[in-house]
């Protein structure tokens, strides 16, 4: 059945009416937002519990090997070579004594002859004074110059200078040799046979090899680190030094001690310790030249708390935690510190927890979560790793 016009019309209006208000309502009331959880954001750090022991503090330090010692090789006379060791060259060994090179030694065997006859024309020429002055005294006369004895003092002096003279030639023979006079290794050499050469030139460098030398630059507040009183050189024996390097392609580690220290201090406040190293007790012999990074441990310092590095939150100051877990600056007294660890002496006690913040940048009164360390701090090597020291 149709229904009437009139009431279509009004079941469309009425429809109509009814969305146009869902309309409205959806702009006069927007839906409600998702719940969301809010977290909060709080930074994880590593915190370090304080500890004090006596400790060995060891610094760090590098130089260069050199040998302890070296001596020029040179001549007093001038000439042509004529022979020439084949050990006499660039890396050569020799023995004490060996001799590395000769002279032509004919005009010096020639000034020889020369000053021998010299002598004997002297030693004739006082014969001959003494002579006369005999006769000159059998005549009674009463002047020194008529007893002739200006002229016996001036044969003797004739004769003394002649004499002088064959020494000085043959001490010069003697010199046409090249002999080594320590046992070690050639460097610099460059002589060969036919070669004029002039005296003084300097010919060769010869080295020992079983004693080299290291000069190690330490600064001036790193001796009381090591025991090292001025003016006492038995404080030196104490330390001990370990280097290490590269040398003929393999790493190598040697030990040696502190036999001096340099006096004085250069423009960087700095001074130098010289350690000596014997090659024949070393697996890998140490040559002139070679690099070397150095560790050297003294005496023990009492009382230090060790820390990581990345405690350290400025010159002298680090990073703790306090009760409510936030983050505090500390100023500390700082003994030492190297590239892992920091040694303090003042200002912090047992019950301080550190925190390794290493290079990000904090503000201080932060809340952090804090957490136990990741790795551990490599031990630093001391003597019965020390006593327990409650401050």
């Amino acid at each position: 059945m149709k229904l009437p016009i009139s009431l279509r019309s009004m079941v469309a209006l009425i429809a109509a009416a009814a969305m146009g208000l869902a309309v409205v309502s959806l702009y006069l009331v927007p839906p409600a937002q998702p719940v969301t959880k809010t977290h909060d954001n709080v930074l994880s750090l590593d915190t370090w519990a304080v500890e004090w022991r006596d400790v060995v503090i060891p610094v760090y330090t590098q130089g260069l090997v050199r040998a302890r010692h070296e001596l020029p090789l040179s001549l007093e006379v001038s000439g042509r070579v004529e022979e020439v060791s084949p050990a006499f060259a660039d890396g050569g060994r020799v023995m004490a004594g060996e001799i590395l090179l000769r002279l032509d030694p004919e005009p010096f065997e020639l000034e020889v002859v020369s000053q021998q006859n010299a002598v004997h024309a002297a030693r004739l020429h006082v014969a001959e004074t003494r002579a006369r002055a005999r006769v000159a005294g059998a005549s009674g006369r009463a002047s020194a110059l008529g007893r002739f004895e200006p002229q016996m003092d001036e044969a003797r002096s004739r004769l003394a200078a002649a004499q002088a003279g064959l020494r000085q030639a043959e001490r010069q023979r003697e010199q046409t040799e090249l002999v080594a006079s320590i046992s070690g290794r050639l460097k610099g050499v460059n002589v060969m046979p036919g070669q004029h050469l002039q005296a003084g030139a300097v010919l060769g460098q010869l080295y020992q090899e079983n004693l080299v030398e290291v000069r190690l630059p330490v600064r001036d507040d790193w001796l009381a680190l090591l025991g090292i009183v001025p003016g006492d050189d038995r404080s030196l024996q104490q330390v001990k030094a370990t280097l290490r390097g590269r040398f003929a392609g393999r790493d190598g580690q040697w030990e040696g001690k502190v036999v001096r220290r340099e006096g004085g201090l250069n423009r960087n406040q700095m001074m130098h310790l010289i350690v000596q190293v014997a090659n024949h007790e070393q697996t890998l012999p140490l040559e002139p030249g070679v690099l070397v990074q150095a560790e050297l441990r003294g005496a023990q310092t009492p009382a230090v708390a060790v820390l990581p590095r990345s405690a350290q939150a400025g010159e002298s100051s680090i990073w703790v935690l306090d009760d409510e877990k936030r983050l505090r600056r500390q100023t500390v007294a700082v003994l030492h510190h190297d590239s892992e660890h920091l040694y303090v002496h003042d200002g912090v006690s047992s019950e301080t927890r550190a925190v390794l913040a290493g290079d990000l940048q904090l503000l201080e009164g932060m809340k952090i979560n804090p957490r136990p360390p990741a790795g551990k701090l490599a031990r630093v090597d001391d003597p019965g790793h020390g006593e327990g020291v409650t401050r």
